[in-house]
This record gives C-alpha cells, sequence and structure tokens, in this order.
C-alpha cells in the first residue's frame, strides 16, 4: 500500500521543461481569451497590479492571436526569455494590430511541489 502511496505521489512532480511550456502556454491561453486574472497568476505578484490595471481599462479590446515567436532556455531549463506576438484590435475599429513583447520566466523551487513553477520575473511592457 505504501508503494503505491508513494508511486501516486511522485506522479505529480514535473520535471521544470513540462512545467514551463504548461506556464507557457496557460498564460497565452488566458490573454487570448482575456481571461487577465488567470493570465496575471502568472507574473511574479510584484508586477500583477499594474498588469491587471493595464487590462481591466481595455473593454473594447478583441484579441484574435496570441503566439509564441520566440524561445529560448538557459541555466538547464531554470529560465527561459520568450517573444509573445500577440494580434488584436480595439472597437470600434476592426484593424488588426500586432503588439510584441519579450519575457523572462524564473523556475521557483518551494519546498513544496504544488509550489514549484514558472512565473514571468519581467514587468508586463506598456500596451501600445
Amino acid at each position: 500500500m505504501l508503494v503505491l502511496l508513494l508511486a501516486a505521489c511522485s506522479s505529480h512532480v514535473q520535471p521544470p521543461a513540462e512545467l514551463g511550456e504548461m506556464s507557457r502556454n496557460d498564460f497565452m491561453t488566458a490573454m487570448r481569451w482575456k481571461n487577465f486574472k488567470a493570465a496575471a497568476s502568472h507574473l511574479q505578484p510584484e508586477h500583477r497590479q499594474a498588469f491587471m490595471k493595464t487590462f481591466t481599462s481595455l473593454k473594447d479590446i478583441d484579441i484574435t492571436d496570441v503566439r509564441l515567436a520566440d524561445l529560448q532556455i538557459y541555466d538547464e531549463g531554470q529560465r527561459f526569455e520568450t517573444t509573445v506576438v500577440m494580434e488584436y484590435y480595439l472597437l470600434p475599429s476592426v484593424t488588426v494590430k500586432t503588439f510584441s513583447f519579450d519575457q523572462t520566466w524564473l523556475f521557483f523551487a518551494g519546498a513544496d511541489p504544488a509550489h514549484q513553477g514558472f512565473f514571468i520575473a519581467t514587468p508586463f511592457p506598456d500596451f501600445p
């Protein structure tokens, strides 16, 4: 019984590479669906309020795409840098605009595997 319990617990620990990919995808999906609160949860706490202030004021934004344009992995998978491209339009305009921004993600290893993960260490840039 103990062996089964240990095996079940160890299956929830994911390698940093998998956590990184999941975090990036979760962030981009949240942005695509305008779930800014979920997207903000991927930023380090000191950057979340400014991010939320930016996007809650953009009530007429329609995001058509968010995609990864570049990925560079450093420090044995503990840090990665991305370039993300977001396509959007702001009503009443229907002209699609492109916003490209860079992010640095860092892996934080807490004592509890549930508190481990990647967070965006850079503040979100000014929205055009």
